[in-house]
């Protein structure tokens, strides 16, 4: 047990003391609230941009020939409104630059729902601004007979849904029951982005170096495994306990600054459902399948006779947890689908299916409890192939071990 502990220690010691584990670690949250706000903020100063050169537009020709455009909207937007028999004449003034543009709705535009539009030059911004004051026009037009600006805002905008969604008869709390389970999902991804390679280089590196055949004199191979899985999840542990820091400082500024924190889509986390029963399966899905991968990744790592191998091979399993979101309709509306039983406790898939259906609360407790235990029957299998593997490859150096002798007692 001693000598279990010492590996775990040196593992994980090893991992954490890297710079490059934290840079990696600080450096996420600070790239994706860069790329956010700096997406939020091009996006509106564009938008803004847009609207701004459609309501300066002044040289700018309309014509009409499918009668649906009022003049009165025209003139109120400053411009003017002309006869089907100055379309020509109009295009050449905006081909020899003396018109900016020219607009026309044809009169087919109900059945072919397009209109023409001529540009001066080739400008992004005059272009999408009179594409923007072009639909104003058609929009407002068409809506005018309606009177009520109310009445209009409400055919040009729409209606928000607020839904009452029962269960058995349980009135629920829609989509702030899905968030919680959710995230974990989100914690699977980055896991297993930051922290599944650790035993695929930890071991190939060791292996490639000749570092093992001394490390083997000293602790058993059992126990070299065991101690590298439970350190890497214990690295793990230290990712989510740092991630869930950053949040709680976020929150507390938040409300320190007196501002509630919302999440995007203005969901606020003060709605949000913590259901126990849940969120354990969530984390149980979470950490059974890192560990799973983690076996595959030794596994992957201890057949290979280089590191460069073990990355080839090591491929398939970084792209299975994507596999599940070209299903992901049969998962969220069909989950008696054959398939999506199949994805459920395939072992490759199994994690992020299973999270997935956990959080929108499609799979009875009984069918989640049963999928967690498929899932750690595979996962205490891809360990004990993982050792095996270990085992037999450990000081192979030259060529690839055959999966037949690791399964041979």
């Amino acid at each position: 047990m001693s000598k279990l502990r010492s590996v775990i220690r040196h593992e994980y010691m090893t991992i954490i003391r890297q710079p490059s584990f934290w840079i990696s670690m600080v450096a996420f949250p600070i790239i994706f609230g860069a790329i956010f706000g700096l997406n939020y903020f091009s996006n509106t100063s564009g938008t803004a941009r847009i609207e701004e050169v459609a309501k300066n537009l002044e040289n700018v020709a309309i014509v009409d020939e499918s009668e649906l455009i009022s003049e009165d909207v025209v003139t109120g937007a400053g411009l003017e409104l002309y006869p089907s028999s100055e379309k020509e004449r109009l295009q050449q003034s905006v081909q020899d630059g003396d018109v900016e543009a020219l607009v026309v709705y044809p009169e087919n535009i109900t059945k072919d729902r397009a209109y023409l539009v001529y540009l001066a030059s080739p400008d992004f911004s005059t272009s999408s601004g009179v594409g923007s004051l072009a639909d104003t026009i058609l929009e407002t037009s068409l809506y005018l007979p309606l009177g009520d600006q109310d009445v209009i805002a409400l055919a040009q905008q729409g209606a928000s849904s607020e839904q009452v969604i029962y269960d058995n008869g349980r009135e629920t709390a829609g989509i702030y029951e899905y968030i919680v389970p959710g995230f974990f999902l989100v914690l699977f991804y980055i896991v297993f982005l930051f922290s599944i390679g650790y035993m695929l280089t930890s071991v190939s590196d060791e292996k490639e170096n000749r570092s093992m055949e001394m490390v083997l004199t000293y602790v058993k191979s059992r126990d070299l495994i065991m101690g590298k899985l439970l350190a890497v999840t214990l690295v793990t542990f230290t990712q989510l306990a740092f991630f869930a820091v950053l949040g709680l400082i976020a929150l507390l500024v938040a409300r320190s600054l007196g501002n509630e924190l919302n999440l995007p889509l203005d969901i606020q986390v003060s709605e949000l459902v913590f259901d126990p029963l849940t969120i354990a399966f969530a984390l149980g899905f979470l950490v059974v399948g890192f560990l799973l991968f983690a076996g595959l990744m030794t596994t992957v790592a201890a057949i290979s006779p280089s590191s460069k191998e073990a990355n080839n091979f090591s491929v398939v399993f970084y792209l299975a947890p994507w596999i599940p979101f070209w299903f992901i309709m049969p998962i969220l509306t069909d989950p008696e689908n054959p398939v999506v039983r199949f994805l459920t406790y395939f072992p490759l898939t199994s994690p992020v299916v299973a999270l997935v259906r956990n959080t929108i609360g499609n799979m009875s407790t009984l069918e989640t409890a049963f999928a967690l235990v498929v899932m750690t029957i595979f996962m205490v299998l891809s360990i004990a192939i993982a050792v095996r593997a270990f085992s037999r490859g450990a000081l192979e150096f030259s060529q690839t071990i055959k999966l037949s002798s690791i399964l041979k007692k």
